[in-house]
């Protein structure tokens, strides 16, 4: 079984943003953060299959966590590269899209 996993396994809520190694925020659309939006997004339905399997009732956070600069990425004016408000509303949407997906499984 894999740190993450362990992680997610004990996991009652969670943060939705996606970050490199090198990075505390990435843009969702750059092609270059592809493979993270995707690792990401794997351990977000990870964790949230996991929680629904030990909660038979709640209400599951999820919260999505992009802060403004200077953990944004700007440009040399100071500029945010993406639209940070979009991109809350499109994570949104992905783990709605999740947790309606596990809730159609189990039914």
């Amino acid at each position: 079984m894999g740190l993450i996993t362990r992680i997610l396994e004990r996991s009652d809520s969670f943060q939705g943003r996606v970050a490199s190694r090198q990075q505390i925020q990435l843009q969702l659309d750059f092609p270059q953060h592809q493979k993270w939006v995707e690792l990401f997004k794997g351990w977000w339905l990870e964790g949230l299959t996991s929680w629904r399997k030990r909660n038979e009732q709640g209400d599951c956070i999820f919260l999505c966590e992009l802060g403004p600069p200077e953990y944004a990425m700007t440009d040399a004016h100071g500029k945010e590269m993406s639209n940070r408000w979009e991109e809350a509303l499109t994570i949104k949407g992905w783990i709605e899209g999740m947790w309606s997906d596990l809730e159609n499984a189990s039914s």
